[in-house]
Formats: structure tokens, C-alpha cells, sequence
């Protein structure tokens, strides 16, 4: 479920005793405590160690951001799940919206200084420090250029590109390679991170979305319908956007497109209530076993194997998550809310998803639960965790039952793909945990 304020849950991780001891454990609430070391020899060199952090359920739990209620529309993610920006298309009282930037998986954000506009799409680089936005309109509701930045979203230019009423834009990993489509109008291309643009042979639709492969080659877009109000069609690119050719997926309001890093597989979802994928770059299409529900956005891992799908509209909709590129879905513990968008780090462990389609709503984030471990090297204490989770500090007490947390002084080294940090044996009894503030 949903935690509209973070949780701090206390969670038993491991526990280590240098010789032999009784453990007794007891629960109490959401607490799990141990007490009762003891050895008849002499006092026991004990280190409990505890996990503190909002993110238990199944290993993981979404999270309520400290980003503002707004109206989300978009939200983009650099690889490691990091950087993230936000884009708002209305404040709750329906002034234009601003853009928002997070550098720390979203646990603060800073609205930039990109200029009040109704945005609808972002999309970033690799490293999430070039930025690309689309606003449907200005703030008197006339159709608006595309917008970038260079570093991180402090400084913002206006591409010279005709103004249009933008629905999706997509981004290479390294920034370059750029593709945003209009609404009723045409799909444009810069292959040098927004100098110049040119638009693409694609027929006018009412383009819904776009997504890019990494190295920004392969580009597929999604048309909800033609201007005759007839169901759209899938179209691929091959040369970064020069030219299109419809795909073999059926006709449908199409709403959202996602592909892995290759561009081989694909996922599309349909606000007519049914989502495609394919593994063969668009060749062929497979309908998946899914709920009908109004998909408002589909997200995808670089491998394509994990895959998510985010349900909107004027009725709340649930998320669905695939772990093997689509073949089988399961629900998410996500409440079911007014989904727009979300985004997946390479690897699909963290998921940042906003809301606000019909109802003004928040940013949600869901990182993987970090393991803190413990050993015995050369008669000292040594304590491991991920280096890849950032925001976690290493805590110690004497006592559980009236636990006095402090932070560890102790230098904290890397080795490999672990944060470490050494203890000195000490007797008595010893209390560790990661708290993510």
C-alpha cells in the first residue's frame, strides 16, 4: 500500500555472535527485537543488526516523495535511478506547471527555472544532465516549442523548432539523438541534443508517445488516431527518425510505447485496454494476458525483460508488473490511483511512478531493500552494504529496548560493489542498522 508520509520501519537484518549464545526473539508491532545474548563463560561479542527504512513489503515499498501535490503528467529516470525529472502539467489550482529535478532517487527536489507551461513529456540522457521537455502549450494555451538543458535542468533553451502541441518525446543515452511528436501533427528528429531539428516522413497523427533505443538508431511512436478520428498504428524508425513505416501491431488508441536498450523488445499499451509486446523489433506483436484497464503508461528495463504498466483515467487504475518481457503479469501493492507516467532504472529494481491525471496527485518511488551483513576479518567487525543505494547512513546503539541511535564516525571504504566500514571487537552487546532519513 501507498505510505502518503514515509514509514520508518525497524526490520531484523542478521545476526552474529563471536561465541556461542541464546537468542530469543520477540515481536512487538512492526519491531522485531532480540534480546537475551549470553554465554556462561563470559559476556557474548553480539552484533544485531537492524534495517531501517520505509521500503518492506516483499522487499520493497512505494514511498511517498517529498515533490509537491501537482498535476504529474511525466516523469523520466537517469540508468541508476538517481536523477529523476518530474514534469507537471498544472499546479492544483490548474496554473501551467513546472519541471522538477530530484539528484537523490527522490528523496528532495528542487523545481527548475524551465519556464511555466502546461509540460507533458520528459526524457533524459544516461546520466540524467541533458534534459529534454515537451509542454503540450504555453501558459495562454498556445502550442510551444521543446525545451532542453545541459546540466541537470538549472539552465534551460527554447529549440528553433515549429511551435506545436508536443504528447512525446524520447532521448539516446548519451543525449544526442533526440525524437519528439505533436498532437494532430508531425514527428521531428535532432541528432545533435536539440540544435538543429528536422521532421521525419511520418504521416500527421495524433502522435501519443515515442521511445528511442539507447543508441538513439531504432525509434518506434504510437498514434492514438488519425485525422479522420480513425485507431492508430505503431510506426518504427531504423534511421533515427528520417523515416517511418507502420508496424504489423493492430490498430488501436494506442497511449504509450517503451522498448530495451537494443530496441528489439518492445511493449505498447492501449487505452482501449490491452498491451503488446514484441521480440523482434516490431516484426511480430503478442497480446498479453492483462486486466482491460485504461494504460496510461508501460515502462522497460534496458534488457526488456522487466516491464511495468500503470493504469489512469477518470477511474483509479492499477500497476502490473512482468519480470520475463510480458510473458506473465502480476499486480502490484501500488493503490490504485490516476497513474500517468512512470520510469524503471536499467536494471528495472527502482520504479518512480507519478499521478495526476484527473485528480492532482503525487511522486512515488521503489527501491530495492538494502542487506547490511556482517563478519569476522582478522579480529575485527566488518559491516557491508550496496554502494549502488545512495541515502542510507550506518547507525549503532548499546540497547534495544531503549535504543539512543548515533551515526557511525568510522570511514567508510568501497570494495568491489559494497560500502564497508570496520568495527572494533568490543564486548557486550551491539546494535547496527542503515536508516534512510
Amino acid at each position: 500500500m501507498i505510505k502518503e508520509t514515509p514509514r520508518l520501519v525497524e526490520r531484523l537484518s542478521a545476526v552474529f555472535c563471536l561465541t556461542k549464545c541464546f537468542t530469543q526473539l520477540q515481536r512487538d508491532g512492526s519491531r522485531q527485537i532480540t534480546s537475551g545474548f549470553w554465554n556462561p563463560l563470559r559476556a557474548a561479542f553480539a552484533f544485531l543488526f537492524f534495517l531501517h527504512l520505509p521500503f518492506v513489503s516483499s522487499g520493497e515499498e512505494w514511498v511517498q516523495t517529498s515533490a509537491p501535490c501537482q498535476f504529474w503528467q511525466s516523469i523520466a529516470s537517469s540508468l541508476d535511478g538517481n536523477t529523476l525529472i518530474a514534469a507537471s502539467y498544472s499546479e492544483t489550482n490548474h496554473d501551467p506547471g513546472s519541471l522538477y529535478v530530484s539528484t537523490n532517487a527522490g528523496q528532495s527536489w528542487a523545481s527548475t527555472q524551465a519556464p511555466k507551461r502546461f509540460w507533458e513529456r520528459v526524457a533524459s540522457s544516461a546520466d540524467g544532465r541533458r534534459i529534454v521537455a515537451v509542454p503540450y502549450a504555453d501558459g495562454d494555451w498556445n502550442p510551444d516549442g521543446i525545451y532542453t538543458s545541459a546540466d541537470f535542468g538549472f539552465k534551460w533553451s527554447r529549440c528553433n523548432i515549429p511551435a506545436q502541441n508536443w504528447m512525446g518525446v524520447a532521448s539516446s543515452k548519451d543525449g544526442a539523438t533526440l525524437v519528439a511528436a505533436g498532437w494532430g501533427g508531425s514527428i521531428f528528429y535532432s541528432t545533435n541534443a536539440g540544435s538543429s531539428w528536422n521532421a521525419g516522413d511520418a504521416p500527421g497523427q495524433f502522435w501519443q508517445s515515442v521511445c528511442s533505443s539507447g543508441d538513439g538508431t531504432r525509434l518506434v511512436a504510437a498514434a492514438y488516431r488519425d485525422p479522420d478520428l480513425n485507431p492508430g498504428l505503431l510506426y518504427i524508425s531504423v534511421d533515427s527518425g528520417r523515416h517511418w513505416v507502420p508496424t504489423s501491431a493492430p490498430a488501436n488508441n494506442w497511449f504509450s510505447i517503451a522498448c530495451s536498450s537494443d530496441g528489439a523488445h518492445l511493449v505498447a499499451a492501449s487505452a482501449n485496454g490491452s498491451l503488446y509486446t514484441s521480440r523482434d523489433a516490431g516484426e511480430h506483436w503478442i497480446s498479453n494476458n492483462v486486466p482491460t484497464e485504461s494504460w496510461f503508461s508501460v515502462v522497460s528495463s534496458e534488457d526488456g525483460m522487466k516491464l511495468g504498466a500503470f493504469a489512469g483515467g477518470e477511474s483509479p487504475g492499477p500497476s502490473y508488473f512482468s519480470t520475463d518481457g510480458g510473458n506473465t503479469w502480476a499486480p502490484d501493492d501500488l493503490s490504485a490511483a490516476s497513474w500517468t507516467s512512470a520510469a524503471l532504472s536499467a536494471d528495472g529494481s527502482r520504479v518512480v511512478a507519478v499521478r495526476g491525471g484527473y485528480k492532482p496527485g503525487f511522486v512515488y518511488v521503489r527501491m530495492p531493500q538494502p542487506v547490511l551483513t556482517i563478519a569476522s576479518v582478522n579480529g575485527r567487525i566488518l559491516l557491508s552494504w550496496p554502494k549502488g543505494l545512495s541515502g542510507f547512513v550506518l547507525e549503532h546503539c548499546s540497547d534495544c529496548q531503549n535504543p539512543r541511535w548515533s551515526g557511525m564516525t568510522n570511514a567508510t571504504y568501497v570494495a568491489g560493489e559494497q560500502n564497508q566500514v570496520t568495527v572494533s571487537s568490543s564486548a557486550g552487546t551491539h546494535f547496527f542498522r542503515l536508516r534512510s532519513p
